[in-house]
């Protein structure tokens, strides 16, 4: 007898969200900069939410109108009263940028960091706002002590993404990382150095405990996700990775994975 869809993502949702925030806690702030709606049902954006609860906090940046045309769906549908969302893409400083539309919305980048040679743009783009996480989190008067958890997946923004948030970044006592790094064309590079070690740096400098994995070292991410559910092997193959960080009383547990 089959399983249901709607079982199958409940439970894959249950275990995917406490592999991938096990630190964020109940009444505490997650932050999801750059959510992507084609996976609606496992977004990060709602693992989050269930998460830190009813009395926690959810932010999600993204500039994508389409993104944000589901994800307010959803929340009104399913009565999300956690989340908030801001639609703007996040940089080292404020500015505007093209943004160029992926022919799928989790391939949409900003035009002003090195294009992403492994996917297809459809073409499509617009100026955008860009917005330092620093001046987001204070316009919306979030105490930066109650944030638990930062999951950044804007590709290939991430190092100036956390330039950015260098203010929040040195005054957390308690925060937890999640950054995509380690891409192998031009958009994984910075100053001529593989992107994750300077954000590496960068962490430990604001002194992060800091761990770089990449999709095949993950078992969860790599095996069960990768290869069970989408069918694809990923192992001997060139593949991008995460970097896990954390600050003060949060750990890196050895399970900690990415979908």
């Amino acid at each position: 007898m089959k399983m249901p869809k709607s079982i199958f993502f409940h439970l894959f949702s249950m275990v995917d969200q406490a592999l991938k925030f096990p630190q964020l806690k109940k009444g505490e702030t997650g932050i999801q900069v750059g959510f992507d709606m084609n996976s609606a049902t496992t977004s990060d954006l709602f693992e989050m939410s269930r998460r830190v609860g009813k009395n926690g906090m959810v932010i999600g940046i993204d500039p994508d109108e389409w993104n944000h045309e589901i994800a307010k769906a959803l929340i009104k549908k399913q009565n999300y009263s956690n989340i908030k969302l801001v639609q703007c893409g996040t940089f080292s400083e404020v500015t505007k940028a093209t943004f160029l539309f992926g022919k799928k919305a989790s391939w949409s980048q900003l035009g002003n960091i090195p294009i992403d040679e492994t996917v297809d743009f459809s073409g499509r783009k617009t100026e955008i706002q860009l917005e330092t996480l620093d001046n987001i989190i204070n316009k919306l008067n979030i105490d930066v002590k109650r944030i638990g958890h930062v999951n950044i997946t804007n590709n290939g923004a991430e190092y100036f993404t956390l330039k950015g948030f260098e203010k929040g970044l040195s005054s957390a006592s308690n925060l937890a990382l999640t950054v995509i790094a380690g891409r192998y064309d031009s958009s994984g590079i910075i100053d001529g150095k593989p992107d994750y070690e300077v954000i590496l740096e960068y962490l430990a400098s604001l002194g992060f405990k800091t761990k770089f994995k990449r999709i095949h070292q993950n078992f969860w991410w790599g095996f069960c996700v990768k290869l069970i559910i989408n069918r694809q092997w990923v192992f001997n193959r060139k593949n991008y990775g995460v970097i896990f960080a954390t600050k003060g009383k949060k750990r890196i547990p050895f399970y900690q994975s990415f979908s």
